[in-house]
């Protein structure tokens, strides 16, 4: 963020995170842009690494692909509830035939937490179902610029089960549905799911709010 958006940010109303041309509503969006997002309907990503099969809200484009950037580059938080809806949507897709299923989403590294105040995976998840954080990140680079190959390696070397929270469920028998904001190449899906089915928790599905394959 730059000096002339922060005096923006300080003493005009905060602009539509998506177009960016009208006022946001409470949702962080204009009314035109949010009527944008309500009419997406879920797609089936086609990520490059195999991972277990993927719904997305919609495809990483037009009003979905700016609030998604707005909402983790610049910690607008209070797009989480639209683009929640937008998961939600992927969600009902898949949550029909796996009814005991639980969300495990993918986990933001401790800096990039910090850097935005919040997780904003677990909150986009808010009220959609029974959320277990079972995974933690350790530092990785930021996968802009590297292979498919390299994207796949760090997320193999940052991914780590949380061992108590995945024992307790693996004992429960309950299958996992991970979650995610986006899937590019799937790497990082696919890294989740190995170390899941590793513990004993079964991965039939992951949702995501967009894809980008």
């Amino acid at each position: 963020m730059n000096l002339a958006e922060d005096a923006r940010d300080l003493f005009l109303p905060a602009a539509c995170a998506s177009c960016r041309s009208a006022p946001a509503a409470g949702g962080g969006l204009c009314a035109e842009c949010a009527a944008d997002l309500l009419t997406l309907r879920p797609v089936l990503a086609t990520p490059l690494h195999a991972a277990p099969p993927v719904v997305a809200g919609g495809r990483y484009a037009g009003a979905l692909a700016e609030a998604l950037n707005e909402y983790k580059e610049r910690a607008r938080r209070e797009l989480a509830p639209v683009l929640g809806t937008v998961l939600g949507r992927a969600l009902a897709v898949v949550a029909a035939e796996f009814p005991d299923a639980v969300l495990v989403p993918i986990p933001p590294t401790r800096a990039a937490r910090r850097a935005r105040g919040f997780d904003h995976v677990a909150a986009a998840c808010a009220g959609l179902g029974a959320l277990r954080p079972c995974l933690r990140a350790a530092p990785r680079p930021d996968s802009v610029g590297l292979t498919p190959a390299q994207r796949a390696a760090a997320a193999e070397r940052s991914l780590r089960p949380r061992a108590r929270r995945t024992a307790a469920l693996a004992a429960a028998g309950r299958p996992a549905i991970l979650v995610d904001d986006i899937v590019t190449t799937g790497a990082t899906l696919a890294a989740a799911a190995a170390l899941l089915r590793d513990a004993g928790v079964p991965v039939p599905a992951a949702v995501v709010v967009a894809a980008a394959a």
